[in-house]
C-alpha cells in the first residue's frame, strides 16, 4: 500500500482513493478528555482543599510546643560546641604536626 501526503493535508492510503484529513483526527468530538476548568476556578478549588485540610490539624498544645523547641534548642547548643571543640582540637594537631603551632 502507498502513502502520500499533500500540501493541505489530505492522505491517500492504498488504491481504494479514500481520503483523509489530519485536522478531522485532531478534533474528533466528545471522544477526548473532559475540558480543563481555568486557571482561577482551579486557584479557588485548591484555596478550598487547603482550608478543609487545615480544619483536620491537630495543632500541639502550648506545653508540646515548648518541650520540643527546648530540644531543638540543646541539641544545636550541644552539636556547635562539639564542631568548636573538635575543629579547635584539629586545627592544634594540625600545627604540631606541621611545626606552624606557637
Amino acid at each position: 500500500m502507498a502513502k502520500a501526503s499533500t500540501a493541505d493535508g489530505t492522505m491517500t492510503i492504498g488504491d481504494t482513493g479514500t481520503k483523509t484529513k489530519k485536522s478531522d483526527k485532531t478534533k474528533s468530538g466528545g471522544a477526548g478528555k473532559p475540558a480543563k476548568p481555568g486557571v482561577f476556578a482551579r486557584l479557588a478549588q485548591y484555596m478550598r482543599d487547603v482550608r478543609s485540610e487545615m480544619k483536620r490539624v491537630v495543632w500541639p498544645q502550648r506545653p508540646e510546643v515548648l518541650n520540643s523547641s527546648m530540644v531543638v534548642a540543646v541539641t544545636l547548643i550541644f552539636f556547635a560546641a562539639f564542631t568548636f571543640f573538635t575543629d579547635a582540637i584539629v586545627v592544634w594537631a594540625l600545627g604540631l604536626l606541621t611545626g606552624t603551632g606557637k
